[in-house]
């Protein structure tokens, strides 16, 4: 195999179609390619799916990306590679996952549905800041359930990290399910395509 990886021309044109206007605000498919680069490479593939994770990077102005790809064998063990919502980060001097500072703050429910006095201010993979809007300081921890739009609601647990005013705090988000983060993911890619038009496709 090569040093570096080539992408065939229907994965460039998928990529080229992530920052196409006319998709956004729509859900991202899952797009699947057909790998076939002989036995030796497949096997050795179909082996690096088991026991390694694969993602495929992207480099865009101050921004990374990381694709996450996942290797599914058919009835006929062909491989699929599927490709998922990607991570963004923030180059600088560190290294730091995007966050986004939302239009609209977003509250956090009870498990009733019931809308609680804690407001989502930026979303982050892995970290949020909330606003108080009771008058009393952010807690330690919490336990409460996250609306993204359009979306059903998926249950949080979050952690303080720091208070950054009397009524807003940054927690470490921690996740029920593997599925939440991949929708938090694809969230996050559809609010960052959409706030950076520079990057769509205009064809």
């Amino acid at each position: 195999m090569s040093e570096h990886a080539t992408l065939s021309r229907e994965e460039l044109d998928y990529i080229r179609q992530l920052f196409s206007a006319q998709l956004i605000g729509k859900p991202l498919p899952i797009p699947a390619f057909k790998v076939d680069g002989g036995p030796l490479a497949n096997a050795l593939l179909a082996r690096l799916g088991l026991h390694a994770q694969l993602s495929l990077e992207a480099q865009l102005e101050h921004c990374r990306m990381s694709f996450p790809l996942h290797l599914v064998e058919d009835e006929l063990h062909g491989l699929q590679l599927e490709m998922g919502a990607p991570s963004i980060f923030e180059e600088g001097a560190v290294l730091r996952p995007w966050r986004l500072t939302l239009k609209k703050p977003l509250a956090l429910r009870a498990a009733n549905g019931k809308a609680s006095t804690m407001r989502v201010l930026e979303l982050a993979p892995g970290s949020l800041l909330l606003q108080t809007s009771d008058g009393h300081p952010p807690p330690e921890l919490f336990d409460l359930w996250l609306a993204l739009p359009g979306a059903e609601s998926m249950p949080i647990h979050g952690q303080l990290i720091r208070r950054t005013d009397s009524d807003q705090a940054a927690y470490y988000l921690q996740l029920q399910h593997r599925e939440h983060a991949e929708r938090i993911r694809q969230f996050l890619f559809e609010q960052y395509r959409e706030r950076n038009p520079q990057l769509q496709a205009t064809g």
